[in-house]
């Protein structure tokens, strides 16, 4: 059980990383289209990291249960 909480662990904080450089190539360009992708990309950054936090903190309780 411990090997699959950390892959879910390890999976959602790449998947936040990865919002985060989406964003930033977002951020990068400029127009009115850029700034609509950019605001998009920081919705998906913000709810990605939401998860990654209430995965982190299930995890937490998993753990501590063992």
């Amino acid at each position: 059980m411990d090997i699959i909480v950390n892959i879910a662990i390890g999976l959602s904080l790449l998947v936040v990383l990865a919002t985060f450089i989406m964003g930033m190539f977002a951020f990068a360009q400029n127009g009115k289209e850029a700034s609509a992708k950019l605001n998009k990309a920081m919705e998906w950054r913000v709810r990605t990291q939401i998860v990654a936090i209430g995965i982190l903190i299930l995890s937490m309780a998993i753990k501590a249960g063992s």
